[in-house]
C-alpha cells in the first residue's frame, strides 16, 4: 500500500505540470507570415497559407494608395507582414482570411499581434465573419498587442469563425511591420508561475512521502 502511495505522490507534480503546460500551449496560430505574398497598388490572392493551425486557410491582401498616383505596398514573407507607403501616400492595406469554421472562443479570449515596427499614426480595424467589428484603434507601440474578443461588436462570432479581415490605415508615409498573428488567452500562466506551482507541488509530495515512510506499522 505504501509503495502505491509513494508512486502516486511522485506523479502529482508531473500531472499538475502537464495540465498547466497544456493550457500554456493553447494558443492557436493564425498566420506566421512565412507564406510569401506581395502586392503593389492593388490586390492579390487568394493564396493557401501553410504557416497556420486553421483548416484550409487562404489569404487575400490589398494595398490602396492615396492619392492614386502614390505608392502603397504590402509584402509578406520571412515571418513578417510589411506595409509601406511612399512619401506622398496615406494609403490603406488589408489582409482577408477565409478558413474552415472554428470555435476560437473555446481556446482563447483574444487576438495577439507581434508588432515589430509601427508609426504612431497607424490604426487597425478587425472584422470577424464580415459583421463583428473592432473599430479602428491606434496601435501606438512596439511589442505584443492584444485585442480581446469581448471588444468586438458581436463576440459570439468567435464561436463559429470562418473569416477575419485586418484593415490598416495611417497618416502620410506610414509604415508597419508585424510578426505572427495568433489567438491566445491572457490567462496563460507566466513561466515564473509554472515554476512556483511545480516547486510547491513537488515539496508537498515530498513531505507526504516522508510521512508515509516514517509512519510505523500498527501492532
Amino acid at each position: 500500500m505504501n509503495w502505491l502511495k509513494r508512486k502516486f505522490l511522485h506523479l502529482v507534480p508531473l500531472l499538475a505540470l502537464t495540465a498547466v503546460v497544456g493550457d500554456a500551449e493553447s494558443a492557436v496560430l493564425i498566420d506566421d507570415f512565412t507564406t510569401a505574398q506581395s502586392v503593389f497598388n492593388g490586390s492579390t490572392g487568394p493564396v493557401n497559407v501553410t504557416g497556420t493551425q486553421l483548416g484550409n486557410l487562404t489569404r487575400i491582401i490589398t494595398a490602396a494608395a492615396s492619392p492614386n498616383d502614390a505608392e502603397t505596398e504590402v509584402n509578406i514573407g520571412n515571418g513578417f507582414l510589411n506595409i509601406s507607403n511612399d512619401s506622398d501616400s496615406a494609403g490603406t492595406a488589408s489582409v482577408f482570411y477565409s478558413f474552415d469554421a472554428v470555435n476560437l472562443a473555446s481556446v482563447a479570449d483574444g487576438l495577439l499581434f507581434n508588432i515589430s515596427l509601427i508609426d504612431l499614426s497607424s490604426e487597425i480595424q478587425l472584422i470577424a465573419n464580415g459583421t463583428s467589428v473592432f473599430d479602428f484603434a491606434n496601435l501606438g507601440f512596439q511589442g505584443l498587442y492584444e485585442i480581446e474578443f469581448a471588444q468586438f461588436s458581436n463576440p459570439a462570432a468567435f464561436n463559429n469563425l470562418t473569416s477575419l479581415r485586418l484593415n490598416f490605415r495611417g497618416a502620410q508615409s506610414w509604415d508597419g511591420q508585424f510578426g505572427s498573428l495568433t489567438a491566445d488567452s491572457k490567462n496563460v500562466p507566466e513561466p515564473s508561475t509554472l515554476f512556483l506551482l511545480t516547486f510547491g507541488l513537488a515539496a508537498l509530495a515530498r513531505a507526504r512521502y516522508c510521512k508515509v515512510v516514517k509512519t510505523p506499522k500498527a501492532g
